[in-house]
């Protein structure tokens, strides 16, 4: 079981009509259509879902613009939605959202991230990724446990460091490196990361498109493809993230 993102593209919709909207349109891919587990199904439920920090960006002119889909918009008895931070929203017409804003964040906190990494870096010893100690592992698994090379490997100041903020609530490192090794994270070749970040930085893993296809990231060039979608939709076509669980 995994839950993965799906960005839902719908024509001109008033916010409180935007659940039942989503709902028609995912209906197709429900796993549970037919009493076993359906060819097209992607999902088992979902749900209107957004943070703070990573919904939705509003254009500043359209700050106060009823179409948005807000926790004010949307009654709590079609959708429960928790209030979001300054020119955030769940979703709403495309023409009212700042997509290269959203782009820009996403980079922007990459970059942030790892500036709070090199400081740490400063001050502590040089760390070894967990695949050292893995390897190990598998070289003598009588004498050396996957449990110890974990033990190991989180010993390490400088990754005990990052587990410690995560577990912390520090914005730079988030619960993900209680399980992602921090080291190997932050070897990748940074560029390709930024970049990487813009392409997902506005399509969830899915996209339902106006027509109701579903495409998803286990196609080829689904990121490219869904960007340029998404960028060149009409300016009323109503734009919207749900979270599903499959």
């Amino acid at each position: 079981m995994t839950k993965f993102f799906a960005t839902v593209c719908l024509p001109p919709t008033a916010p409180r009509k935007v659940p039942k909207a989503v709902a028609a349109a995912l209906a197709p891919y429900n796993s549970e259509l037919t009493e076993e587990w359906s060819p097209d199904g992607h999902w088992d439920w979902w749900a209107i879902h957004n943070g703070a920090g990573n919904a939705y960006l509003v254009l500043p002119e359209h700050a106060d613009d009823r179409r948005l889909v807000t926790a004010s918009t949307v009654p709590r008895r079609k959708a429960r939605l928790d209030a979001l931070g300054p020119l955030e929203c769940y979703g709403g017409p495309r023409g009212l959202l700042d997509f290269d804003g959203m782009r820009n964040r996403a980079v922007r906190a990459y970059d942030a991230r790892l500036a709070a990494w090199t400081e740490l870096t400063a001050i502590h010893p040089p760390a070894r990724p967990f695949a050292d100690f893995l390897a190990r592992h598998e070289a003598d698994p009588e004498n050396y446990s996957r449990a110890d090379a974990k033990k190991e490997h989180l010993a390490q100041p400088l990754v005990q460091d990052v587990a410690q903020r995560a577990v912390a609530g520090d914005p730079h490192f988030d619960t993900s490196f209680l399980l992602d090794d921090p080291v190997e994270y932050f070897a990748q070749d940074h560029e390709e990361a930024r970049l990487w970040l813009i392409r997902s930085a506005v399509p969830g893993f899915a996209l339902v498109t106006l027509d109701g296809s579903w495409t998803d990231a286990e196609t080829d060039g689904h990121w490219e493809q869904a960007n340029r979608y998404l960028d060149d939709l009409d300016a009323e076509s109503v734009v919207i993230d749900v979270l599903c669980h499959c």
